[in-house]
């Protein structure tokens, strides 16, 4: 008997999650928005990364800062594009 392994629908990423958007969204405009790198202490690279973490869980790799900040915002602007309506 196999183990089944390749059988299911495997997510590669929680870009459409509404509460993993919502986590990346508030990290994005309390630390993120309006800051430059070089401005961001140890404690907020730290929330950029659980965010980014959040959002991408099966990623190979640590991003670096920049790479986080920029796959956030990406998924955060795929997630507004797909599910919210235009007024």
């Amino acid at each position: 008997m196999g183990c089944n392994c390749k059988r299911g629908d495997r997510k590669l990423n929680n870009i459409n999650s509404p509460d993993h958007i919502q986590v990346a969204q508030e990290v994005y405009n309390r630390v993120i928005q309006g800051r430059d790198i070089e401005d961001l202490t140890d404690i907020d690279k730290i929330e950029i990364m659980g965010a980014y973490s959040s959002l991408y869980p099966n990623s190979s790799g640590t991003p670096s800062i920049a790479d986080a900040i920029e796959n956030i915002k990406i998924g955060i602007e795929m997630y507004n594009v797909r599910y919210t309506r235009r007024k």
